[in-house]
């Protein structure tokens, strides 16, 4: 039994999420994990699933040993439940996922077998999923008097909005993407927001010449200075496994540092080395990227660094290593040149490549490298290979453009418009304008307008002002063609269709009943998923059994991914009448353990009993003794005090008798 619901549950999981067999952990503890390994579209209300491989000590299932991050959020709180028949962890985040937001879920060695053995800690990502989005990316206001520097995004106040570190400045949205100042840290430098200390809120680390600036979150978006640090902050994850973020750091171009986070504190380690003919005495620092790039469980650094050399007479050449750092076991990172590259002939602009990102941009369920001039697909092995480019950026984001759960790339460079590459899914990338103004190198994305798409905030050229570009919503509504019902008998069959849909979740089916002069009370009784996004035709049914006489309203409450919704009311009153004939129905379930429901009907009023006998035909129960108008009843009959067995009830109304067996089995 245990291997069938193991079996089930990974049937259902593959169901919801469709994703490469690259996808799955390699890890002797971790059988599957629910969403996928990078997967890049989930939905933001979803639980996270951890199927075991080994029989699990349900004690150490907590929230000390399992950690939920979101990149604009902070740790998030859990509702934990394990279940130790399919030996299977369900993880409920408290509140949902941001829309497109990156989350990071860690499982620590606190999490032990029966046998007390501790699990290899195990870390994986995936993306919240966009909803909607054009592409277009409209001016829709401008934060002036901002100091040139660097963006990052994240709801810093806990108000449900996504709002702005620019340099040393805190900026609040008000939900409606217009953003006021609220605080100036006395530190400036390049700012990253996260969750350094776990306390549900996002802390901010000022880099500036070798010092790290930390200022701790009261919770409420306002900031105190914390300590300094050497360092510099250039991408953070947990690298420890030990469920806080860490960060990783350039020493030079050759030479790279961590520093795992104990507590809040940051302890360094010692430098790792990087290989390759580019890296000593260079100059080029393109960026460090943080992530699983063979899906074993552990989050790994891609040190992407080099030298620009040439003249404006002989032009530039460029040449980059790409070393991959992976953990060797015992904690500490080994570096291998996973990539080499090398270009010539440019012109000054390629002094400006830098911030490459990574994600999976052809739906393997692998970590594939966007840079500069170069599209990389990781190849499972450690190495990459190159299968397209890019233009020269100096700045770049990461998100679905218009919510087709596939991860598109926006670009710029001094002085450049937004360079959009949208996905197609198998990693072809299409280029566009997303908006014709003209830009710096700084930006951050997020749904600042709460609409479910990803918005842009992007530093204008040649001026103080940073741009908040809305991104266009799609137009198309859910349009319901007909809403009908019918009856049979006690039951109500709903049928509705739609001529077209756009991020349709689903319809939540709701019922009240009439009573004069009573406000409606309405009833949630069902849900159906909806189409997504469909222009074609679709019918749904949906059934409202076993009811009792009376008159029913109905109405289809229409949910769209991002929790907006329409209420489309059913034109007409339904009205169960009164049964043409006193009938006994079978119960269900049958058989039963230990609670079954008894139904029955009756043509007139009278006195009516309800009885339950053994099969020696000794009474064991009364369930109704009493008056009763005509109509339609269901009671329950609960089992629990008698043994298994065969068992009749009986049913008496005037001159009707009849009776029925039914089976209880424990």
């Amino acid at each position: 039994m245990k291997n069938l619901n193991k079996i089930l549950l990974i049937i259902a999981l593959n169901l919801t999420f469709s994703f490469s067999v690259y996808s799955t952990p390699t890890n002797q503890f971790i059988n599957s994990v629910s969403p996928p390994m990078n997967a890049n579209s989930v939905v933001k209300s979803s639980n996270i699933v951890i199927i075991f491989e080994q029989t699990m000590n349900g004690s150490t299932m907590t929230d000390a040993n399992v950690k939920v991050f979101g990149y604009q959020t902070g740790l998030m709180n859990l509702s934990l439940d394990f279940n130790s028949v399919a030996n299977t962890l369900t993880i409920n985040p408290v509140n949902e996922f941001k829309n497109g937001e990156k989350i990071s879920v860690t499982l620590t060695s606190g999490i032990k077998t029966i046998s007390n053995q501790s699990i290899t800690p195990f870390v994986f990502l995936f993306r919240a999923k966009a909803l909607g989005g054009t592409g277009s990316f409209n001016l829709s206001s401008e934060i002036s008097n901002t100091v040139s520097g660097y963006i990052r995004s994240g709801d810093i106040d806990i108000d449900g909005d996504i709002d702005l570190v620019i340099n040393n400045a805190v900026y609040i949205n008000n939900g409606n993407a217009l953003f006021n100042i609220s605080q100036t840290l006395n530190q400036q430098g390049r700012p990253d927001i996260f969750d350094a200390d776990n306390d549900n809120d996002l802390d901010i680390m000022i880099s500036n010449i070798g010092t790290i600036y930390y200022y701790k979150n009261d919770g409420l978006g306002n900031f105190s200075f914390f300590s300094t640090f050497p360092g510099s902050v250039w991408a953070y994850g947990d690298l420890s496994g030990n469920g806080l973020m860490d960060i990783t750091y350039f020493v030079n171009t050759s030479e790279v540092r961590t520093a795992f986070n104990f507590n809040g504190n940051f302890i360094s380690n010692p430098v790792v080395t990087l290989f390759g003919q580019c890296v000593n005495n260079g100059d080029l620092y393109d960026n460090l990227l943080i992530d699983d790039y063979n899906n074993d469980g552990n989050m790994d650094i891609m040190a992407i660094s080099g030298w620009i050399n040439g003249s404006s007479i002989t032009f530039y050449d460029i040449c980059r290593n790409y070393n991959l750092l992976e953990k060797n076991g015992i904690g500490e990172f080994i570096s291998q040149d996973a990539f080499y590259h090398f270009s010539e002939r440019w012109s000054p602009i390629i002094f400006e490549a830098a911030d490459s990102k990574s994600f999976d941009f052809n739906d393997d369920g692998l970590v594939d490298i966007e840079s500069p001039i170069l599209k990389l697909n990781n190849n499972s092995n450690g190495l990459f290979t190159e299968t397209g480019g890019f233009v020269v950026f100096s700045s770049s984001l990461d998100f679905d453009f218009n919510g087709d759960g596939f991860i598109d790339l926006s670009a710029n460079n001094s002085g450049s418009p937004l360079l959009c590459y949208l996905n197609d899914g198998s990693g072809d990338f299409s280029f566009y304008i997303g908006n014709n103004l003209q830009f710096a190198s700084a930006s951050a994305s997020g749904d600042f307008d709460n609409d479910g798409d990803i918005d842009i905030a992007i530093k204008e050229y040649s001026n103080d002002k940073v741009a908040i570009l809305l991104n266009g919503d799609s137009p198309l509504p859910v349009e319901l063609s007909s809403f009908t019902s019918s009856v049979n008998s006690n039951s109500v069959k709903l049928n509705w269709s739609t001529s077209s849909e756009q991020y349709n979740s689903g319809f939540e089916i709701q019922r009240s009943i009439v009573r004069n002069e009573t406000p409606d009370a309405w009833t949630k009784i069902g849900f159906t998923d909806g189409q997504g996004n469909s222009n074609t035709a679709a019918s749904y049914t949906f059934e409202d059994k076993n009811l009792l006489s009376g008159k029913y309203k109905y109405r289809l409450k229409q949910i769209d991914f991002n929790g907006n919704f329409e209420i489309y009311d059913l034109s007409n009153e339904v009205v169960i009448g009164i049964p043409t004939s006193t009938e006994l129905m079978q119960n269900y379930p049958n058989p039963f353990n230990p609670v079954t429901n008894i139904s029955y009907r009756l043509s007139e009023n009278g006195f009516v009993t309800l009885k339950v006998f053994d099969n020696s035909g000794r009474e064991v129960k009364t369930l109704i003794n009493e008056f009763k108008e005509a109509g339609y009843y269901t009671n329950e009959f609960n089992g629990s005090d008698l043994a298994s067995g065969i068992y009749f009830y009986k049913l008496t109304a005037g001159d009707f008798v009849q009776t029925k067996k039914l089976s209880l089995v424990k």
